[in-house]
């Protein structure tokens, strides 16, 4: 197969990852982190259980739950503020697409209707967010290293599996507090 071919079937595999989720264990602390690139776009997902952005899984009882989601929701929907990208890239944010069974902004996009289907199946009281980032980069060349700062957005994260695919290759990684940086080649 082709290596452009190779990471648009690779990408494909990860955005539609979400519902096979379901089927794995539901960790509170650890979350997963999902990163494409193919010609000049750039696709990442991250999904983590609620109870690891906001302290709960349930849906929200009172104004104090509702609001701590909804800052949450916000955080995620600023990219700047969670993810570092190389400069020489140019990368432009193109699109953030928010799912999950209790979203409290106005507006928001579904991801995929997998994604979507499993966020709604909270099964036993656990329940996540999934966050998606699509970008474009001018110079996708230059897209060596994805920095983090989830950590620091979200303190109860403590662990984030990372995959990522390209037409360079594919790879894995596990980034924690003190190892915030994703390889992208």
């Amino acid at each position: 197969m082709k290596p452009v071919l190779a990471a648009l079937s690779g990408m494909c595999l990860m955005l539609c990852s979400a519902a096979g989720r379901a089927q794995q264990a539901h960790e509170h602390g650890v979350a997963e982190l999902h990163v494409a690139a193919d010609a000049d776009e750039l696709v990442i997902e991250f999904a983590s259980p609620l109870e690891s952005l906001v302290g709960f899984e349930h849906e929200p009882r009172n104004e104090a739950q509702r609001a701590a989601l909804a800052a949450a929701e916000a955080r995620l929907r600023d990219f700047d503020s969670l993810f570092s990208l190389p400069v020489a890239a140019g990368c432009v944010l193109r699109g953030v697409a928010l799912d999950s069974p209790w979203l409290q902004g106005a507006a928001h996009a579904h991801l995929h209707d997998a994604a979507h289907a499993h966020a709604r199946d909270h099964v036993d009281g656990h329940a996540e967010l999934v966050a998606g980032y699509t970008l474009r980069c001018e110079e996708p060349a230059a897209l060596d290293a994805l920095g983090l700062s989830l950590f620091e957005a979200f303190p109860r994260l403590r662990e984030i599996r990372a995959e990522r695919v390209s037409a360079q290759g594919q790879g894995a990684a596990t980034l924690r507090p003190q190892a915030t940086v994703l390889p992208l080649r």
